[in-house]
């Protein structure tokens, strides 16, 4: 294997891990170690590009999946045993992505009324799946195929923008246990649907993406802030709500501290690539 093809798979290594965690992108991780552009071109025209790279797919692909399996057995384990202080540990993260998002967005002018809409709906539209989460859950469909292909759609839309962490949408939707405990178990039932959805996100959302970006930009980044935002405050109500008694808080704190700080130095690596390209 040639070095390269290392430097690739500890890379899609990396970006498997860190999309597992709410409030981080495997985007972001693919723009720092400068293979983004080269993902996105060969995903968006597949007979075109993606055939003539398959080598650099496979090897990003099989570093993914190894580090998406690694991840989610960890996370696993930490959920069962610590819900709340994990919620809250996803918040922080979460948060601490509001201001690159916002930085990703600026273009020199003001906001417009367009632009402060496409906010509004964004955050409208994680407090409605807050909201109404709770019918998926009651009616038994957490785990059926309709919701892991939804799933799987979610986070391939991760891949293909730097701004979006598909791990937070399925947080917000009560998918997120379910979609660990499958990775985690290796339940073929469900990683099914999964990657169908990923596959069929993948082709839709790298065009869709890329169509948006080119025509409207800042709208596009300010519902991605709005999404994030609205996740931020469904996130921690829903561990204000899940915390029951005085006992956790304390590792409630040190979670949201490690959010925190995990979420800066993800922040600080984004800038540190932006002001050198």
């Amino acid at each position: 294997m040639a070095m390269a093809d290392v430097k690739n798979f500890l890379v899609g290594i990396l970006m498997g891990v860190v999309s597992q965690l709410p409030g981080a992108s495997g985007a972001t991780i693919a723009v720092i170690f400068r293979i983004y552009e080269r993902l996105i071109a060969d995903v968006a025209d597949i007979r075109g590009k993606m055939l003539k790279d398959l080598r650099f797919i496979l090897v990003v692909a099989a570093g993914l999946i190894l580090g998406y399996v690694f991840c989610a057995k960890v996370l696993n384990a930490f959920i069962d045993e610590y819900y709340v202080p994990m919620l809250f540990f996803f918040g922080a993260l979460i948060m601490m992505q509001i201001p690159d998002i916002r930085r990703m967005s600026e273009d020199g002018q003001p906001y417009t009324k367009y632009n402060m809409a496409a906010f509004i709906v964004g955050f409208l539209i994680m407090v409605a799946v807050f909201v109404s989460k709770q019918y998926f859950a009651s009616d038994g469909m957490i785990t059926n195929w309709f919701i892991m292909l939804t799933a799987g759609i979610i986070v391939a839309a991760s891949f293909v923008s730097p701004g979006i962490s598909g791990s937070t949408m399925l947080l917000v939707l009560g998918i997120y246990p379910a979609f660990i405990d499958a990775l985690d178990t290796l339940n073929f039932k469900e990683l099914i649907p999964i990657a169908i959805g990923g596959i069929i996100g993948l082709i839709i959302f790298s065009k869709l993406i890329d169509h948006f970006m080119r025509t409207s930009r800042k709208s596009t980044y300010s519902a991605i802030l709005g999404l994030t935002a609205g996740s931020v405050v469904v996130v921690f109500a829903e561990a204000i709500m899940k915390t029951e008694g005085l006992d956790t808080v304390p590792l409630s704190i040190l979670c949201v501290v490690g959010g925190v700080l995990i979420g800066y130095v993800l922040c600080r690596l984004a800038r540190i690539y932006s002001d050198t390209n």
